[in-house]
């Protein structure tokens, strides 16, 4: 549904005319592309790259600061950041010291490293929980937190709320509300729709009747929505969630994988959040798999006692992976955290976020739509309403795959590489002021175009 204010017929005039322009300006991308279909699905090494926009992937020659280029040779300042996994840029010069460093000496030796212990202790000072673990991604590291919790509470149901995003883990790969809920995606086991249940944002009442069968081992959740558009919980709302996880017996775990980018030790911090277990990712391995989860001392206590291996007793707890905590992983997470993730580098993302979201909010002005564009840490988003959504269900109205997929093709033929349709636009540390302005102008004349044909 076009969104109100928009002529449909000339978005799709519109999105006809930078296909095209588009297809010219890729050419060598599309040939690599025929070429890797012949040895790739799709032609590309992970779904995701042909799968999260509607246009071709494009092949990336190199990336330096705020941007990348790719193999035809075209520029693009990235306000995907690899959907927040680039959050420092692309080769921030301290962790590629550190990982060609690394690499030189051995980048994986199942064994630990101090890189380890130092990048343990900063996470435990910046977030106040004690203990961490590493794994090679957020979502393993999701897959390992529900299953401390479910040892520690001996309950086996996880609660999540909708419109959330864990990873590409079974147990929140469910959609719908209560117990009408349906799977996401294909290859899914049937048992996780008995196991997992999923309640609206911002929904109080609704969660504590979830939480009063006390059979949730855990809610898992994000301070906030962020993989439909943004959405910020209500007044009092953790609070009093927090509050009731534990009256039922169940274990609060926050996702930060994406938020952490957004505040000095995490929206977790920053909103006194008292989670029992901590889970980040993405940024933190500056492009390198990498993910990590923190605990309280009670639950490292458990860890210690289940050990898992060759050594410990018969059913020890689940955890670990062959290449999870790796020395070139950690050299990478040490780096970040030590040099790059300093509290002024959080200051300066976070005022230039808001300039882009009150930049934003000026350009829609500007063409007569009552339109809003939040801000939180570096990222923003185009609400396509004068109101704030309050739930997911609000925030997809805003996610019209049409208007974003042209926008999308719109700022990448003028060098702005746009965020997936259920993002939004996300500024790395190492962006600048004259690339917000860049992103500001030129949203400003694909809706100067859109509304008045100009």
């Amino acid at each position: 549904m076009t969104p109100d204010g928009i002529d449909g017929r000339r978005l799709e005039v519109m999105g006809e005319r930078e296909a095209r322009r588009f297809e010219e300006r890729t050419r060598r991308s599309a040939e690599l592309l025929m070429r890797a279909r012949r040895s790739m699905p799709n032609g590309v090494p992970m779904a995701w790259m042909a799968g999260l926009c509607d246009h071709a992937p494009i092949f990336v020659a190199g990336g330096e600061g705020a941007s990348f280029e790719d193999v035809d040779g075209n520029r693009y300042v990235d306000f995907n950041q690899a959907d927040l996994a680039a959050t420092l840029g692309f080769a921030p010069p301290a962790v590629t010291e550190a990982v060609q460093r690394r690499a030189a000496e051995g980048a994986s030796f199942l064994l630990p490293t101090e890189d380890g212990v130092v990048a343990a202790e900063l996470l435990a000072e910046r977030t106040d929980l004690p203990f961490w673990q590493f794994t090679g991604s957020a979502s393993a590291s999701n897959t390992e937190v529900i299953r401390i919790a479910r040892v520690a509470t001996g309950r086996e149901k996880v609660l999540a709320f909708e419109g959330k995003y864990h990873g590409h883990i079974d147990e929140t790969l469910v959609e719908g509300q209560g117990t009408d809920t349906r799977h996401e995606a294909l290859g899914l086991p049937r048992s996780v729709l008995a196991t997992t249940r999923v309640v609206p944002f911002n929904d109080l009442a609704t969660l504590e009747a979830a939480l009063a069968s006390r059979d949730i081992a855990c809610l898992v959740a994000e301070p906030m929505l962020t993989n439909v558009g943004i959405v910020f919980p209500d007044e009092g709302f953790w609070a009093e969630a927090a509050r009731l996880a534990r009256r039922a017996g169940t274990l609060l775990v926050i996702d930060e994988a994406h938020t952490h980018s957004f505040a000095y030790g995490g929206l977790t911090r920053a909103w006194g959040l008292a989670p029992d277990l901590l889970v980040l990712g993405k940024g933190l391995g500056s492009g390198i798999a990498f993910g990590a989860y923190g605990m309280t001392a009670e639950l490292a206590d458990l860890c210690v006692r289940y050990l898992d291996g060759n050594v410990a007793e018969p059913d020890g707890l689940a955890l670990g992976g062959t290449t999870y905590g790796n020395a070139l992983a950690l050299a990478a997470a040490r780096a970040a955290l030590e040099h790059c993730l300093t509290k002024e580098a959080y200051r300066r993302t976070a005022e230039l976020g808001r300039t882009l979201g009150k930049g934003l909010e000026s350009v829609f002005r500007k063409h007569g739509l009552d339109w809003r564009a939040p801000a939180v840490g570096g990222r923003s988003a185009w609400v396509l309403f004068p109101e704030l959504p309050r739930t997911a269900e609000e925030s997809y109205r805003s996610l019209d795959r049409r208007f974003v997929e042209t926008r999308r093709l719109f700022m990448l033929n003028r060098g702005i590489w746009e965020a997936i349709r259920t993002a939004g636009p996300a500024l790395s540390f190492a962006h600048c002021q004259a690339d917000v302005d860049r992103y500001i102008d030129v949203a400003d004349a694909f809706l100067g175009e859109l509304r008045d044909g100009r």
